[in-house]
């Protein structure tokens, strides 16, 4: 069982997910831009970065289960 995630961390993958996504929509999304938003908003609001490899506890939901 993969190790949870941190806010943050969620954020931050969430918004990867929203750029790199097939659908039309992702190319909508610059990944800098939501990279720094995501940034602020961590830090507005008292979260932690992300650690280390955080990453490969990341799980991008699998367009097949729709």
């Amino acid at each position: 069982m993969k190790d949870k995630l941190a806010a943050s961390e969620a954020l931050y993958g969430f918004a990867g997910w929203l750029v790199v996504r097939e659908e039309k929509e992702g190319e909508k999304y610059d990944a800098n831009t939501l990279a720094d938003l995501v940034f602020e908003f961590c830090e507005a609001n008292g979260l932690k970065d992300p650690r280390i490899n955080w990453a490969t506890n990341l799980v991008h939901p699998d367009k097949r289960k729709k």
